[in-house]
């Protein structure tokens, strides 16, 4: 066995402290950051700050290790990009917290969430494409990329067998000894491997940029291998499928359905990664088959991304536009880039130019005006006003008879159109606060009653959430108490008599209680307790949902303490 690579693991990591300072600092700061996650994540104080611990820290070492980068590239160090850098990053996530947490609106949920995933997005491909952005070919990129990956592996490896074997030391020192401890050391150790030991170990094995732009790209047999006989196969099945799938839409003359979407988006990610990984094949100045190849997969996915744009246009003729449609759509205009990317041999940095296109795409998705949310609020805010208008109402907005005259009328024609509003408005009465100018959107308004026994009608809704500043009273005689949430599903609790009564067995105790709220006291809008012998639940939010439905699934929750006397 050969110890010289293990033997230099020392030294690796003490050159990474002296490349990567700041990024190392900020991996030792997720550490800190998602162990008091763990410990606060079931807790109701703090929310805002464990939240942001969960989000901050792991871009914020990646922007760090790619600012020194950068900058390793240019040979120019200088601490003013880091500070401005993280400083930004720190406003942003900030922001987006406060943001978050100051509603409880999904839609505004979801662009948090959609803007998280463009800011780290943007950081994890930054990392691999900055350092090169002034050279004129992808050759230090590709190299660069290729060790990477393997450092990473490495990295996570070594990383992996060393949790293991922390805890299976701490498993057997606890059991030897007659220690009862919770699971907190176990997770400790894994947070401390992935959050620290793995960090480290990837920074000593990333290659300098000096090396990567002095190297020439050249396949090993395992990648020469991979190439042939995994992708290459795999792609041109993936190929054949959807050219008989044209085949038959063309003599059946049909239109596509909606799987096609997810199989042309499978080709070309395969398609993608062979012509990324086979670089050496593409720049080589020798004629060969691969080389032929690699120009012909590009042009070969163009009737593939033609058939998804044509049932992407069936579904939106079918059922209008949303936010998912939308999404799909950009996926698609954003293939056509690719192609036009790959096949134009102008363009040396092809890895660049789509990593850009994609970065930009993202942020015009998930942010201002031409947003996936905006358009798609918008699109349907203007078909409700339009049905307004057809229904003859033009006086804004209408009292609660007139939306639900307005809402019957509609159910009444049972057309396809019709339907589209009716979804439309059940989703724009919960995460649009513009539908309110035009319709009364009271819970009664009878957009859930119908004569179908089929459609799902719930006979006990409802949902009820305690103030955030909202203190609860220990009950006296306690002797535990402890966070609590749960779901209770169809088995767990019986609704009747409109009653909902429950039970619940607390773990490593052997006593079962049992629980019951009337529906009266549900419609209220307020339960701060439930109360049975020997236990109490402080309610902080609590989600009803009965169906009358059998084959419709029925939940509730409950957020709260659970005092036990």
């Amino acid at each position: 066995m050969d110890f010289t690579k293990i033997k230099k693991y020392p030294s690796q990591i003490s050159t990474a402290f002296k490349r990567f300072p700041l990024a190392v600092t900020f991996s030792i700061f997720t550490t800190i950051a998602f162990i008091y996650f763990y410990e606060n994540s079931h807790s109701p104080t703090h929310s805002e700050l464990t939240y942001w611990l969960f989000i901050y820290p792991i871009a914020a070492t990646m922007i760090a290790l790619t600012i020194s980068l950068v900058q390793e590239s240019r040979k120019k160090f200088s601490v003013i990009p880091h500070i401005i850098a993280e400083a930004v990053w720190l406003a942003i996530s900030i922001a987006l917290v406060f943001y978050h947490f100051s509603t409880d609106n999904y839609t505004e949920h979801t662009y948090v969430l959609a803007t998280w995933l463009l800011i780290y997005t943007t950081v994890f491909l930054s990392l691999f494409v900055a350092p090169f952005f002034k050279q004129k070919d992808e050759n230090g990129f590709w190299i660069f990329l290729m060790k990477n990956a393997k450092a990473a592996v490495n990295a996570i490896a070594i990383s992996v067998v060393l949790i293991l074997a922390i805890n299976w030391l701490l498993f057997g020192f606890f059991n030897l000894f007659d220690i009862k401890v919770s699971d907190k050391p176990y997770a400790y150790s894994a947070i401390i491997g992935l959050c620290t030991i793995f960090p480290i170990l990837f920074f000593s094995g990333i290659p300098s940029i000096d090396d990567c732009l002095q190297e020439t790209p050249e396949l090993n047999k395992f990648q020469t291998s991979t190439n042939k006989f995994l992708f290459l196969p795999v792609l041109s099945l993936y190929i054949i499928l959807l050219y008989a799938y044209i085949a038959k839409i063309i003599i059946q003359w049909e239109m596509p359905k909606g799987m096609v979407s997810y199989l042309v988006s499978a080709s070309m990610l395969l398609m993608l990664l062979r012509v990324t990984l086979t670089l050496p094949e593409r720049i080589n100045p020798k004629p060969s088959f691969e080389k032929k190849l690699l120009k012909i997969l590009p042009a070969a996915c163009i009737p593939l991304v033609i058939l998804m744009s044509v049932g992407i246009m069936r579904r939106i003729s079918d059922y209008g536009i949303s936010e998912d449609r939308y999404y799909i759509a950009a996926v698609n205009i954003f293939y056509y880039i690719i192609i036009a990317i790959l096949l134009i041999d102008k363009i040396k940095c092809k890895s660049r130019y789509i990593a850009i296109v994609f970065c930009s795409m993202f942020l015009i998705l998930t942010n201002g005006p031409l947003s996936a949310i905006n358009v798609t609020h918008h699109v349907w805010m203007e078909s409700v006003k339009t049905a307004l208008a057809e229904e003859g109402y033009n006086k804004f907005p209408l009292n609660l008879e007139d939306s639900k005259e307005f809402i019957g009328q509609l159910k009444a024609k049972n057309t396809p159109q019709t339907e589209i509003i009716l979804s439309r408005i059940k989703l724009l009465k919960v995460n649009n606060k513009d539908l309110a100018q035009y319709i009364d959107i009271d819970d009664d308004i009878g957009l859930y009653a119908s004569n179908n026994k089929s459609e799902r009608v719930s006979i006990l809704k409802a949902y009820i959430r305690e103030p955030k500043d909202n203190y609860l009273d220990i009950p006296q005689n306690v002797s535990k108490v402890s966070y609590f949430y749960k779901t209770f599903r169809q088995e767990d609790y019986e609704f009747r008599n409109d009653t909902l009564f429950f039970q619940l067995k607390p773990q490593k105790l052997d006593k079962t209680f049992k629980f019951f709220v009337t529906k009266e006291i549900l419609e209220q809008k307020r339960v701060q307790y439930l109360e049975t012998e020997g236990a109490k639940i402080g309610v902080e939010k609590l989600d009803v949902n009965i169906i009358k439905d059998d084959k419709k699934e029925s939940y509730f929750n409950i957020h709260g303490f659970l005092f036990l006397e």
